[in-house]
């Protein structure tokens, strides 16, 4: 496992015993806290399956202790709500996972060698989440009855994504490297959608003072206006921050590139912008 300069060494390693066919929740288990628990206390933690709780170890094989960085592997699309509510520490995820990683984190970072399901990173605060494949519905959007998706830290995810990434989020940063369902940043407040694939119908609905940045393709919604185009100065710069801080392939046209800018939602009014890059 490694992130981008440098070498991922977890001191906590939870594998999953067998190939589990119903939902395992492990939202509960205090993953920034392992630091303070040695093996024996880690097995004792409880997760929910089949409605009931049993200890973790009954689940897992927990290999380690005393440590902040913690792996989980196994055939994990099942196992759902790994990362929620994480302050601190390192989480990696081998292989896809289930839904709702990283929800309401407020620190730390999760990366996922793989896919992972709904709801990944709502009600956000603070963080990292990186995936290396796709994302399903909801990514970084608010929470069932929430009235605020993320509110701050960066999701990354190479592959592409269902809808509503990124509904009612206040602040934050969500890349995607492919395409993405219908309604993006629907009713988004603040924020930075990235998206360097094709992105769906009806985005930026609702927008206020959001920013969506589109790279691949766009069909511009008719509440927005044509403003302009131009070179925006911190588009080179968010490219360039993930080309070094993601490993993100970002092709010099696309860094230095001009954009239209579509201002919206009139609907609302907002004054958020659509960045649409204008192939040279």
């Amino acid at each position: 496992m490694a992130y981008v300069g440098r070498v991922f060494r977890p001191g906590v390693t939870l594998t999953l015993r067998a190939s589990a066919t119903s939902p395992i929740d492990a939202s509960a288990l205090p993953l920034d806290q392992f630091v303070e628990l040695d093996e024996a206390a880690i097995a004792k933690l409880e997760v929910r399956i089949a409605y009931q709780s049993v200890p973790l170890g009954d689940i897992f094989v927990v290999r380690g202790g005393h440590s902040a960085s913690v792996r989980v592997d196994g055939a994990l699309t099942h196992v759902h709500g790994l990362g929620t509510n994480l302050a601190t520490g390192e989480l990696a995820i081998e292989g896809s996972v289930g839904d709702r990683v990283g929800a309401g984190m407020t620190g730390g970072r999760i990366y996922v060698a793989g896919s992972v399901g709904d709801d990944a990173g709502i009600a956000m605060r603070g963080g990292v989440l990186e995936v290396d494949g796709d994302a399903g519905d909801r990514l970084g959007a608010a929470g069932p009855g929430g009235r605020r998706g993320m509110t701050g830290g960066e999701i990354v995810v190479r592959g592409s994504v269902g809808a509503e990434a990124g509904t009612r989020s206040r602040r934050g940063l969500i890349v995607i490297g492919g395409s993405t369902g219908a309604n993006l940043a629907r009713d988004i407040i603040a924020g930075t959608a990235v998206v360097f694939g094709r992105v769906g119908p009806e985005p930026g609905r609702g927008n206020k003072r959001g920013t969506i940045i589109a790279t691949g393709g766009i069909d511009i919604p008719a509440t927005y206006r044509l403003a302009c185009t131009f070179e925006p100065p911190f588009v080179r710069l968010l490219m360039t921050y993930l080309v070094r801080q993601f490993d993100m392939t970002v092709g010099d046209d696309v860094v230095s590139g001009r954009f239209r800018r579509h201002c919206g939602d009139a609907g609302v009014p907002g004054r958020g912008e659509i960045l649409e890059w204008v192939r040279a």
